[in-house]
């Protein structure tokens, strides 16, 4: 689990600081379409959303309620900033159990 952690931080750094570095030089709302406008955007699109689902339903599965809409409503706007500290969370609470990990108390 300490890999992990230590992953999950550095993940979480970097998009942090990426976030912040790209909003300095542009406007999210005004540019994201150029990224659409290749076929190799297309795709990466298409890849990162098809992963947040997954994500997502491990989140599905392990929240209930309010908690659940507020890490997907990150995790569709914050991308994988969300993941990162998700996981840091996931290890906080789960105390070491693999188990607890991937299912909470389920």
């Amino acid at each position: 689990m300490n890999l992990v952690k230590t992953i999950a931080y550095l993940s979480t750094l970097i998009m942090g600081g990426i976030i912040i570095w790209a909003n300095s030089k542009s406007n999210f709302l005004a540019d994201a379409g150029k990224v659409a406008q290749t076929e190799w955007g297309i795709v990466t699109l298409v890849d990162l959303y098809i992963g947040f689902i997954f994500v997502g339903i491990w989140m599905c599965f392990r929240e209930k309620g309010f908690s659940r809409l507020a890490w997907l409503i990150g995790l569709f706007f914050l991308g994988n900033l969300t993941t990162a500290v998700y996981i840091i969370y996931c290890i906080k609470t789960s105390n070491g159990d693999i188990k607890k990990f991937f299912l909470a108390d389920a």
